[in-house]
């Protein structure tokens, strides 16, 4: 939408353009800061309301509310249609303390929710009107008839600005209130040393650019919107930042409605964000500000609302992954985050960095999470929490606490994978990798979905370890063992800890009695026969009823039995097998003993590494007893190398009658 201005303001705007691109960073003329300038501020009980700009052209507002706070009636922006075509309404003030808030939407409805659930905000409706009181600065939400994909409302109180800097600070590129529309433009270049100020009450339609600079800030209340796409050479991110160290972005609200990231960082340095607001519904590519190949970054106090990722930590280098830059020392807390497509909080999907370490997330509340619009339910590595990872690498000590999920599809996922979106980005696991040390603390989810939490590591070599959950409470019900409905957990997963809030601790180590299932190498196990002059076997699966693996004869068998693994020799020794993922000490821990004990001539037990064996001590076969039904402890701890294999053998000894052996092996990396 282009405004209709007078031939005065016309040529205001022309020199504006020509003076910016001669002297960046500088402040703005005199005559223009005039022309600009509106009086457009109310206070009153505690409230300060901004009008919005005379000149800004009625499809950027929006009718759909009749919103007052304090008092003083706030003016609403229409951000853009969501994924499903309803509009998306916006509006902001300041608050200093105590304030009724009331909204009168147009169109009727049958109930509400005022987001998010942990303020617990106390608020009634009567004749179609909307009324609650806030006691401090926050950012709400109205959600109509429990329909997060129709018409919502999003407010922004924020504290009072005390710091406003001088329009006449020659290193103040200073907007006043008013409409400032600058597409058919290249980006505004942000100099090291200067400030971007947009007041409340402005509305900046175009983009903002700092490369190659150090000491640069962008804040202010008012809003830097962005609705086209450029014809220049330079990118349609609202708001960018390249190489920049030591930036900050404060308090200003980015409206981004065209299919591009609304902000980025790429390889930057200390950047702090703080009170930072994007409402961003465009489908798709609309993430909020991505930090890309970047470290010793903050985010604090901020609302993202977009249709594709609302937090996404990237490594999109140019150089392999060993060589790439590391990704490190990010902080992003006291959040509110609302997806309409991919994830709400995301690591990767690109991950070209040497590493991924130290990032921490805190004090969040995820409002909404839609997989995809076109693909709903068939795009299952989407989710509230995810790191999704392409590329060998290592994404380590990886934290997520004080996480409530309001609405979203999946709970948390943790993925290595070959592509992306069918296929868009593809992935590379030639390069080595892993994902430990990830803790998840204090997650709550009160959502509808499926809430599954997936951990699916690529192979042994690039595995998924040290993962903590730690008071992870689902609809009320607390994650407390490893038979939980939701949890995925596959076989190139291990040391996972499930701590509940009576502190119990359980492991996922590699339980055979638990693990095995019907499909060779499932959690790492398998089940294998070994005779002289014929080698060794793979035995094969036996659906008929009896739920047995079976070998080439007629009893060797390895079968779950209660809580242990029943293995049945028959002139062949039958072994349960174990792989390593990677590199490390493991314990081992179980009992052998006999099963049928009516019978028989016992059988030999032993335990190798590949092969050697490992126990007994001796080097010698143990002997079990027929009648020994308790058995004897095989504990030992080794060190291994990623594909050792290790073997639990059971040989019979002159026959195999009576030979059917219980034993519990488990495996755990110290």
């Amino acid at each position: 939408m282009t405004p209709i201005y007078a031939n005065r303001f016309k040529l205001v705007s022309l020199l504006f353009l020509v003076l910016l691109l001669m002297n960046c960073g500088k402040k703005l003329p005199a005559e223009i800061k005039e022309e600009k300038q509106e009086e457009t501020a109310q206070q009153a009980n505690n409230i300060t309301t901004y009008a919005a700009p005379a000149a800004l052209p009625a499809g950027y507002r929006s009718q759909l509310y009749v919103v007052t706070a304090g008092g003083l009636a706030v003016d609403l922006y229409h951000a853009g249609n969501n994924s499903w075509n309803n509009p998306v309404s916006y509006g902001y003030f300041d608050i200093a303390g105590t304030a009724t808030i009331t909204v009168h939407p147009d169109f009727s409805f049958s109930s509400f929710q005022v987001l998010p659930t942990s303020l617990a905000i106390s608020a009634t409706e009567s004749g179609g009107t909307i009324r609650f009181t806030l006691n401090d600065p926050t950012n709400v939400s109205i959600v109509f008839d429990n329909n997060y994909q129709g018409k919502a409302l999003h407010l922004f109180a924020r504290k009072p600005e005390t710091d406003i800097p001088d329009s006449n600070d020659p290193d103040v590129l200073y907007y006043g209130p008013g409409f400032y529309n600058l597409e058919g433009q290249a980006p505004v270049a942000i100099a090291s040393n200067k400030t971007v100020y947009i007041a409340g009450g402005a509305v900046v339609r175009g983009r903002l650019m700092s490369n190659n600079t150090s000491n640069v800030t962008v804040r202010g209340r008012g809003i830097l919107m962005n609705d086209y796409l450029s014809q220049d050479s330079y990118n349609d991110i609202a708001l960018s930042l390249g190489n920049v160290t030591q930036a900050k972005v404060e308090d200003i609200i980015v409206n981004r409605n065209a299919n591009s990231w609304t902000a980025s960082m790429y390889q930057c340095s200390f950047v702090d964000v703080k009170n930072y607001i994007v409402i961003s519904p465009w489908f798709a590519s609309s993430d909020g500000f991505n930090m890309v190949s970047s470290h010793d970054i903050t985010f604090d106090s901020v609302f993202i609302r977009t249709a594709d990722d609302a937090i996404a930590i990237k490594g999109m280098s140019d150089q392999d992954p060993p060589d790439a830059p590391a990704i490190y020392n990010i902080t992003y807390e006291h959040a509110q985050l609302w997806a309409d497509a991919n994830n709400t909080i995301g690591i990767g999907a690109e991950t070209k960095a040497s590493s991924f370490y130290n990032i921490h997330f805190r004090d969040i509340d995820v409002l909404y999470n839609f997989d995809d619009r076109d693909h709903p339910d068939v795009l299952p590595d989407r989710s509230a929490i995810n790191i999704f990872a392409l590329h060998g690498t290592s994404i380590h000590d990886v934290s997520f606490e004080n996480i409530r999920v309001e609405k979203a599809k999946r709970l948390i996922n943790i993925e290595m994978d070959d592509s992306f979106y069918f296929g868009a980005i593809s992935g590379d696991w030639s390069w080595p990798g892993a994902i430990y040390n990830i803790h998840y603390k204090n997650i709550t989810s009160t959502s509808d979905g499926s809430n599954e939490i997936k951990l699916a590591a690529w192979d042994y070599a690039h595995p998924i370890y040290g993962v903590t959950f730690e008071n992870v409470q689902i609809n009320g019900n607390e994650l407390s063992d490893f038979s939980d409905s939701h949890l995925r957990i596959n076989g190139f997963t291990h040391d996972v800890l499930i701590k509940t809030n009576a502190t119990t601790v359980k492991g996922n180590d590699y339980a055979a009695a638990n693990d095995l299932g019907t499909v060779q190498g499932g959690r790492n196990w398998y089940c294998r026969t070994w005779a002289a002059g014929v080698g060794t076997q793979e035995m094969v699966w036996n659906s008929d009823g009896s739920n047995h693996w079976r070998g080439p004869n007629n009893w060797d068998a390895i079968w779950k039995d209660g809580v242990a693994v029943g293995l049945h020799p028959d002139n062949n020794q039958v072994m349960l097998e174990w792989q390593a993922t990677h590199d490390g000490t493991i314990a081992i821990e179980g009992v052998v003993k006999k099963i049928a004990t009516d019978g028989g001539d016992g059988v030999n037990v032993s335990i190798w590494q590949n092969n050697t064996m490992i126990w007994p001590a001796t080097g010698t076969w143990y002997t079990v007893p027929f009648d020994d039904a308790i058995g004897v402890d095989t504990n030992v701890g080794v060190a291994v190398q990623a594909g050792d294999v290790i073997s639990f053998r059971v040989d019979q000894r002159i026959d195999s009658a009576y030979d059917s052996t219980a034993w519990n092996p488990s495996i755990t990396y110290e």
